[in-house]
């Protein structure tokens, strides 16, 4: 046990003394925050890019009721700028007024509306929930008036001046702190996926430096070596988690409930992953250069296609089939499980696929090792 120790506390010294690995582990906690911050940040109001293709009384008394609420910022657009500025956050989604809108709603057969997003139904469900009421209002008046249009215009006109009663009730919005959170701890997975590599490299750094083969003329068994190398890597990881939770549970001005706690359960899951990940890398790895470009080669293509960065429905169907194979699919599915109400009942399947990753990782990593006749000389 005291040999385990000292070997722990030789892996913490060599880890802090790179300026590198502090730079890493802090940018891992400070870049998502700052993600979460600007995301999270600002007025609260919604950008709304408005494409009106029917330009009658009905769609510019629409677009008018948008305005006057709180909660949308209107921005006219064309509609060749639609993909453009959604794609790059001008606006947080946008919607297109079809031509003839005016003379289907007289029809009894009220055209839809179409909604462009990337943030997903959580960011686009307030606004289809308000243009669905106004929609159907004047489906149901043109229903009344029986396509007669004076007949219409005149219960339309009654409908827009009749006195009624408001009551404002102040609810918390969680659709846009979820999608917020979500994504910054997607960009925190990929830093502690670069950070428990690069422990896992000392076991190659070591090599190189003969540091290793001076270790093991010692009394030290090698499991013991591995296992102080694993145990610094947890260690590490699950510090990283709870500061990062803290910090975002701080900033939101939340409180520590069980879903926090769900969440860092999942997110050591994952840690304990992406510890076996780095294992299986370094084991697989003749020399610390191929080892830092194998760990670039498949950390970020698989946060890319595993959903760290975007939602999961913008890919191609095949790359979402694809992602099943992928651990940060697992990770993001259960976190956002958890941010719309889930429980630990409802994501305990992906935690135990992360384990049987991790499992999968660690015993290729281990029958690595045990078959290799060589070490060779490392650069």
């Amino acid at each position: 046990m005291r040999e385990l120790f000292l070997v722990m506390n030789n892996t913490v010294k060599l880890f802090f003394r790179r300026k590198g690995n502090i730079i890493l582990l802090i940018s891992g906690i400070i870049i998502p925050l700052f993600f979460l911050l600007f995301t999270y940040g600002g007025s609260g109001q919604l950008r709304i890019g408005v494409v009106d293709k029917d330009k009658s009384l009905i769609s510019a008394d629409l677009i008018n009721s948008l305005e006057k609420t709180d909660k949308f910022k209107v921005v006219f657009l064309k509609e060749d700028e639609i993909n453009d500025k959604v794609s790059k956050g001008k606006v947080d989604s946008a919607i297109v007024i079809p031509q003839r809108f005016e003379e289907e709603i007289l029809k009894g057969n009220p055209k839809d509306v179409e909604i462009v997003s990337i943030k997903g139904e959580e960011t686009t469900l307030f606004l289809k929930s308000y243009l669905d009421r106004k929609i159907n209002v004047l489906y149901n008046l043109s229903k009344a008036s029986e396509g007669n249009k004076e007949n219409f215009y005149k219960m339309y006109n009654l409908y827009k001046n009749s006195p009624f009663s408001l009551k404002t009730y102040i609810v918390e919005d969680i659709g846009k702190t979820a999608v917020a959170t979500t994504r910054s701890l997607g960009f925190f997975i990929m830093f502690l996926m670069f950070s428990t590599f690069n422990i896992s490299n000392f076991i190659l750094v070591e090599k190189r430096d003969k540091t290793f083969y001076r270790i093991f003329a010692s009394p030290l068994k090698p499991r013991t070596y591995l296992a102080s190398n694993f145990l610094v890597n947890l260690i590490l990881t699950v510090f990283q988690i709870a500061f990062i939770l803290a910090l975002i549970t701080f900033i939101l001005n939340l409180s520590f409930t069980k879903a926090t706690f769900d969440v860092f359960l999942v997110l050591v899951s994952f840690g304990i992953t992406s510890i076996g990940l780095s294992s299986m890398i370094v084991a697989f790895s003749p020399s610390t250069s191929y080892s830092n470009v194998l760990s670039t080669l498949i950390i970020t293509p698989t946060c890319m296609l595993g959903g760290t960065f975007w939602p999961l429905y913008l890919m191609p169907k095949s790359f979402q089939k694809l992602s099943d194979f992928i651990p940060q699919k697992w990770a993001i599915d259960a976190i956002e499980k958890i941010q719309m109400g889930g429980s630990l009942s409802d994501v305990y399947m992906n935690i135990i696929i992360l384990l049987a990753f991790a499992l999968t990782f660690i015993l290729l990593g281990i029958y690595k090792i045990k078959t290799s006749e060589k070490m060779g000389d490392f650069i």
